[in-house]
């Protein structure tokens, strides 16, 4: 039976836990932190060796420093920007309403997804409202829902914007939109 690779293992065990740093490790051991920010489908990555900044614990420093100036530098967009996105198959016009047609039964639809990963829907009948009228409804709807999320920045991990509380917490003078 062949061995197992521990490698993979390994790298995990020694995985930096903090927003946007890893720890890179070679074959003789680990060798540097690398720190990957994605902002609106650019990447942003920065190598920090042990060799260069004279070990580890300097490394880290400097990794930190640049993470956090990246992080100020390119926020996420407001929640309520990524929300206002059209997609592909989008037929309305308006993000977040679409018409649906069920066992003869048609609807306009106001549908958005909350924080948490749970939606909020709201459908108008056509046949009682007739369609355009229903079609308004269901983007004033979609305007209501929106207004009633809020607008903060929409990271992909929590660790990213509790590092950014973080941040404001130690540097009050920061005035950030959106949060």
């Amino acid at each position: 039976m062949p061995k197992r690779n521990n490698k993979r293992r390994r790298v995990g065990k020694l995985k930096a836990n903090n927003y946007g740093i890893h720890l890179l490790v070679g074959i003789k051991g680990p060798r540097a932190w690398k720190v990957t920010i994605y902002r609106d489908g650019r990447t942003f990555n920065r190598l920090f060796s042990f060799s260069r900044y004279g070990g580890a614990e300097t490394a880290r420093k400097a990794a930190d420093a640049c993470r956090d100036q990246l992080l100020l530098e390119h926020l996420p967009k407001l929640s309520r920007d990524v929300r206002q996105r059209i997609i592909s198959t989008n037929t309305s016009g308006y993000p977040g309403v679409h018409y649906r047609c069920y066992t003869g039964i048609a609807y306009w639809v106001a549908r958005t997804t909350l924080r948490n990963g749970s939606s909020v829907t709201k459908s108008f009948r056509v046949e009682h409202y007739g369609y355009d009228r229903a079609k308004e409804l269901a983007i004033r709807e979609r305007e209501r829902q929106l207004d009633s999320i809020g607008d903060y920045r929409s990271f992909k991990v929590i660790e990213g914007e509790r590092r950014l509380m973080q941040l404001l917490v130690e540097n009050p003078a920061l005035e950030i939109s959106g949060l």
